[in-house]
């Protein structure tokens, strides 16, 4: 383990993996707009939007539950510890991932249209492959820059499917569906196979009832919170189909993705550095600061990151027309929530660091629950507007809640200085 990758080279790794798989999905929608096929795009964003949400629902906090206990291993038991942490996530997964498998199968029998009951069996595979995935071992072992190569093949996939299907056909549905089966399928083996070249295979271990349903109570406290702030973006597209039609949702998630972009590379740059940050928090002395410190990086490219979309989205806006202007508008105005939601999770991640997921998972909720009553109301009211001051929102009660419960003096607890 003495020739792994620094913090700021995963870091860089994941950056340019998602650059490549997400940038892909992009320019394929780029081109349906481009042709007019505004509804292959509403269709294809929607349903891949929410496979991705069901891919991480499965994945039921693994990265971050695995990468803590690898990161916290003596070095020799590190292997031993990753094995069963493994094959942990991986029994829990699967089973999570039967049930989200067939309830997806009977929406798309009983209340899907014609995409969706082509999609939706096409795209099953990809959940259960999913569940044998090795992102959190990665993290862990100090190598999430491969776990970023590997995790872009879906995207690549679904991109050249995308622009294959084109405008005209007719089993689009399936074509786009078995891309992102095949996709997981060749990135799970990927990361398996780099594991065992790399002297860290993935063999069978024995694992009990009890420690599954100790890891699927600390995934869930994990997933709890980052699932809501997932839900609150696929509510904000139910919010605009109501209110700007299925054209109107196409370029909603077209220019809202490119927001999410940046806010995935500064999650990117969080979780490469996630476990220096865990040992960091450890020792009794540990304060906020000491977190923030340690995503130095991460704030102050969510700030570059915020100015350049904000000027960018603007600047697109006044001298582009027609959908890309509009695409344009979603960019500036959700370029605040890039930052504020940078800040909101650093303190989230300081919080997971110390082990206390219940907190953040509260917090997650809260704020969803004030977003979806935000998102509603103020999206009726102002439109796009309204969605984008809804998301700040979530934003700072999440940082309310986790703040003064986790790192101010509560009793007798020391108190915690925010350092950033």
């Amino acid at each position: 383990m003495c020739g792994r990758p620094r913090g700021s080279t995963n870091a860089a790794l994941l950056i340019l993996s998602f650059a490549i798989g997400q940038g892909s999905i992009f320019l394929a929608q780029t081109w349906l707009i481009h042709r007019g096929a505004l509804d292959l795009l509403a269709a294809f964003a929607t349903h891949f939007s929410f496979a991705i949400l069901a891919l991480m629902i499965i994945d039921f906090g693994a990265p971050v539950v695995v990468a803590r206990r690898i990161s916290l291993a003596g070095d020799r038991e590190v292997l031993d510890v990753a094995r069963r942490c493994y094959w942990q996530a991986s029994a829990v997964r699967l089973g999570v991932a039967l049930v989200l498998s067939v309830a997806a199968l009977i929406y798309a029998w009983f209340g899907g249209d014609g995409f969706s009951r082509t999609y939706v069996p096409a795209a099953v595979p990809a959940l259960l492959i999913s569940a044998f995935n090795a992102a959190g071992v990665f993290d862990g072992l100090g190598l999430s820059g491969i776990s970023g190569l590997t995790g872009m093949l879906a995207y690549i996939a679904s991109a050249i499917a995308l622009t294959v299907t084109g405008a005209q056909s007719a089993d689009a549905g399936m074509i786009l569906g078995v891309a992102l089966s095949l996709g997981y399928a060749v990135a799970v083996v990927a990361q398996l196979a780099v594991l065992w070249r790399l002297g860290w295979p993935m063999r069978v271990a024995p694992v009990s009832v009890a420690d599954c349903g100790l890891f699927a109570r600390e995934g869930a406290a994990a997933l709890v919170a980052i699932l809501p702030g997932q839900l609150s973006f696929r509510f904000q597209i139910v919010v605009c189909a109501a209110v700007l039609g299925q054209a109107g949702v196409g370029l909603f998630v077209y220019g809202r993705q490119i927001a999410a972009a940046a806010s995935q590379v500064l999650e990117f740059v969080r979780r490469a550095h996630f476990p220096g940050m865990v040992r960091a928090l450890q020792p009794a002395g540990a304060t906020v600061r000491a977190g923030f410190e340690a995503q130095r990086l991460a704030t102050l490219l969510a700030i570059a990151l915020t100015l350049g979309l904000m000027l960018a989205g603007g600047g697109c806006f006044l001298l582009m027309s027609g959908a890309f202007a509009q695409s344009a508008l979603v960019v500036a105005l959700f370029s605040v929530g890039v930052l504020t939601g940078a800040l909101s999770q650093t303190l989230a991640q300081a919080a997971q660091g110390l082990g206390r997921f219940r907190v953040v998972a509260v917090a997650a909720v809260l704020a969803m629950l004030i977003g979806f009553a935000a998102s509603a109301g103020l999206g009726a009211l102002l439109g796009l507007v309204g969605l984008a001051v809804a998301e700040v929102m979530t934003h700072v009660v999440g940082a309310l809640v986790i703040w003064p419960s986790v790192f101010r003096r509560v009793g007798g607890r020391k108190t915690l200085r925010v350092g950033a």
